[in-house]
């Protein structure tokens, strides 16, 4: 069976991502944090593909490595939304009651603050950081996993499965690894590649603000934030961080799209 569009497009452009973000690792044109004045908004040549920044920094090196900055912030981000979301939401479906109640209740009240608020109390307490954006983007991550996880197994909990593992005395424990967690993989997989997109826009959008990497750290929503006084003058800067954005968050979205699409029976049957 053929993959659907959006997926082989999505996974194209999310694999160029994390192409670049690896290679950046190793290699880039110039060292990111190379200043020359001299040659300051130096337009696109054979020396610079893309030309030079205000300080005369290797725009495309910028942009490598700062795609490096943009996937660890977003993946550090949905492991905490997931390691603590999920089996959250697992045990609130399985202990019911009081439990669900007030598991769910928390989630509430986490979700009402969005990662931007909670990125500005933390770092109100702790100052501004990559790793206070993780942690930000994570706590905000927690309720979104919570409530699918807990919707993905009460939709479960009456399968003939279930109730025969039930029936032959086994533990909750071994029913939730064994049968649920499994069976609730792959929608919970499509949402953390949603997650994942939305991550890299909200780190992009916190180092816009001042909020998560800070200099000399390579990031786009910095990269941004800098070049916006030289939109008229050299009105590439801006446009070149703003289309890495676009395609990192595109090829995610269309990712998980996709796999919704090749994971999901309904679907697969509609088609």
């Amino acid at each position: 069976m053929s993959l659907p569009r959006n997926l082989r497009v999505g996974l194209a452009l999310t694999v160029l991502v994390v192409g670049v973000a690896v290679l950046a690792e190793f290699w880039t044109p110039y060292p990111p944090l190379a200043i020359d004045v001299l040659h300051r908004l130096a337009p696109p040549s054979a020396a610079h593909w893309l030309g030079t920044d205000n300080f005369g920094r290797d725009v495309l090196s910028q942009l490598m490595a700062g795609a490096g900055t943009s996937l660890f912030v977003a993946v550090i981000a949905v492991a905490v939304g997931a390691g603590i979301g999920i089996p959250a939401g697992v045990v609130a479906a399985v202990g019911g009651g009081l439990v669900d109640t007030a598991l769910m209740r928390l989630a509430d009240l986490t979700f009402a603050f969005p990662a931007l608020l909670t990125a500005v109390m933390i770092t109100a307490l702790r100052g501004p950081g990559a790793a206070n954006a993780m942690l930000a983007i994570g706590i905000f991550n927690i309720p979104v996993f919570a409530r699918l996880a807990r919707g993905a197994v009460l939709s479960l909990l009456r399968r003939d499965f279930v109730l025969a593992a039930r029936a032959v005395g086994v533990p909750w424990r071994g029913i939730a690894w064994r049968h649920l967690l499994p069976n609730a993989a792959p929608i919970l997989l499509v949402q953390a590649t949603i997650q994942f997109a939305l991550a890299v826009l909200a780190d992009a959008a916190l180092s816009y603000l001042g909020l998560g990497a800070q200099p000399p750290q390579p990031s786009w929503g910095r990269m941004l934030a800098e070049s916006q006084n030289y939109v008229w003058t050299d009105p590439l800067l801006p446009v070149l961080p703003g289309i890495a954005i676009v395609v990192a968050v595109l090829g995610l979205n269309l990712l998980g799209d996709g796999l919704r699409d090749r994971l999901d029976p309904k679907l697969r049957r509609g088609r």
